[in-house]
């Protein structure tokens, strides 16, 4: 039976007196806020909506006066908001709040949350928190264990004894259609012809060939061996798209690359300052391990100070979340994709970790496989892709296997080879074999001073591609994420003609972006920095 009392109204005014000083607070995904953790009265919910929507719509300042205004656009909202002396109410929550006594003040009202949460579920609840005693000695001994359970706590007591499945009724496929098949054709082909469906380039030009680029819409996994270089070469393709100059080593000069598209790089592993170096080692050229020792050779010194100006002016942005759930990366690209126009995400490799796991197994009611959970993972990346019309990039690791396999294909996957399926680019990067080079003898033999490949870009799916099942073998340097690519074989090792030299589909592409270098000032964001971004409604009343 349900019981009242799960709520606590001083929880209530501290939060929203420290959304009020500081509304940031919202897009935290450590300490996530929802509509209904204040559904106990129509007051609270509205008030947090409120405030929810003048920050997406990007007011900096909020207070009780501009959401005032705010309500006063809905009737029944704003009768609600008198009635309660919501003003006032306001005032006094910002005057006594202290933003040092957030997190105590959130994770009650969380706490609340979620045992209501479970209340609507049927489960009684009592036996973690009965506000039904009225005994006031176990009042305050109910209340101390209370304080005591995390979140956590109370997930992990419930599910270990309660199994909760929601009926499949409230489950939507929001990605549904239905047309007549003919519906659109004729546009569809017209449209084709003046922009065809391509991407913008990465750093590989064969890779590139065969995938049309970075399309929106579409995601794209490498995998490699542990420290195979996974993340230098996602770096080196988020430079490629986001940043507007590179310096060029046969003409040491920096050269207009004509991108500069808003991008975001998602790292589990690697810590901001990991990442920066990269970024400078990709745009310089220069190797990342003279800028770790700080010893610099002729120019570098000067061309790493040129790189970072330039990527200090990029639209490229750097996320580090060690411990994530599927709704931390979801929420995240939905923000930069809201707040900042970001349609490239970038996020370092698929796996599991103790949020996502948590996450998963909450909502499944029963404990996933490893293998399970990566799919699940790889699903929502996917689905995400489709919804906003982005680009996203990831990675996974290899099993044990991939050493010694004839072929590299999606079953040399760590975790589920069930993964290539949600791909709309599979992708095995690995350095080759000594029998692998051995195979190749007489293709190098044929090729007057062309150098030897010391990476394999095994391509084993395409989705609307021209090949797959294709080996692309390139030279790569790693320390500046700088490739040559080579040639091309089948996975028998056979030779393909294949011509890196142009690529025009994907060029006219990036000519889009493009503007003479003598007409790019010398910061080329500057003229579009007062320019506001399209914000998106929620809470619609």
């Amino acid at each position: 039976m349900a019981h009242e009392g799960l709520v606590d109204k001083r929880a209530y005014l501290n939060t929203f007196g420290c959304l009020l000083q500081d509304s940031s607070l919202i897009d935290d995904i450590d300490r996530p806020l929802d509509r209904t953790d204040f559904n106990t009265e129509n007051f609270y919910e509205l008030l947090f909506v409120a405030i929810y929507n003048l920050h997406m719509q990007g007011c900096t300042t909020i207070d009780e006066f501009n959401i005032d205004s705010y309500l006063s656009n809905y009737k029944e909202q704003y009768s609600i908001f008198q009635e309660n002396q919501g003003i006032e109410y306001l005032s006094n929550a910002r005057e006594i709040a202290t933003l040092e006594n957030y997190d105590y003040h959130y994770h009650r009202l969380r706490k609340y949350s979620l045992l209501r949460y479970y209340e609507k579920q049927g489960l009684d609840t009592r036996f973690i928190y009965d506000s039904t005693i009225a005994d006031a000695s176990k009042i305050e001994v109910e209340k101390i264990k209370f304080d005591n359970y995390t979140e956590q706590d109370i997930i992990e007591i419930v599910e270990t004894t309660f199994v909760i499945n929601p009926n499949m009724k409230y489950c939507t496929n929001t990605l549904s259609t239905d047309v007549q098949a003919g519906d659109g054709m004729t546009d569809l082909v017209n449209e084709l012809m003046e922009v065809p469906d391509v991407g913008l380039a990465l750093n590989n030009v064969g890779l590139n060939t065969v995938s049309r680029g970075a399309r929106l819409g579409c995601l794209f996994m490498r995998s490699c061996p542990q420290g195979g270089g996974k993340t230098r070469m996602a770096t080196g393709d988020a430079c490629k798209i986001a940043v507007p100059y590179f310096y060029d080593v046969s003409t040491k000069q920096y050269v207009f690359t004509g991108n500069s598209e808003p991008t975001t790089i998602f790292s589990t592993e690697m810590p901001v300052d990991e990442i920066q170096t990269l970024l400078i080692a990709a745009v310089s050229k220069v190797n990342e391990e003279h800028i770790l020792y700080g010893t610099y050779e002729s120019d570098e010194l000067d061309r790493v100070t040129q790189a970072i100006s330039y990527i200090e002016s990029s639209p490229l942005y750097i996320v580090h979340i060690p411990d994530f759930s599927i709704e931390d990366i979801k929420n995240q690209i939905k923000k930069y994709n809201r707040e900042f126009s970001v349609r490239y995400f970038f996020f370092d490799y698929i796996h599991t970790s103790l949020r996502l796991m948590a996450e998963v197994n909450s909502k499944s009611g029963m404990g996933l496989k490893e293998h399970q959970l990566l799919l699940v993972f790889a699903t929502e990346l996917k689905t995400v892709a489709q919804q906003l019309d982005i680009f996203i990039y990831t990675a996974s690791q290899l099993n044990g296997e991939a050493q010694n396999a004839l072929y590299k294909d999606q079953n040399l996957l760590a975790g589920s080879k069930a993964l290539a399926n949600k791909l709309d680019m599979g992708v095995i990067s690995m350095a080759p074999t000594k029998a692998e080079r051995k195979k190749i003898e007489a293709v190098l033999h044929k090729m007057v001073n062309m150098p030897v490949p010391n990476m394999c870009h095994w391509v084993y799916k395409v989705r609307r591609g021209r090949l797959t099942r294709i080996i692309i073998w390139t030279k790569i340097d790693l320390g500046t994420m700088t490739e040559q690519c080579l040639f091309v074989t089948n996975y028998d090792f056979e030779l393909i003609d294949m011509d890196f030299t142009k690529i025009e589909q994907v060029e006219e592409k990036i000519k889009e972006h493009s503007v003479l270098l003598s007409q790019v000032p010398d910061n080329p964001l500057e003229e579009n920095e007062e320019e506001p971004t399209d914000k998106k409604s929620w809470g619609n009343w």
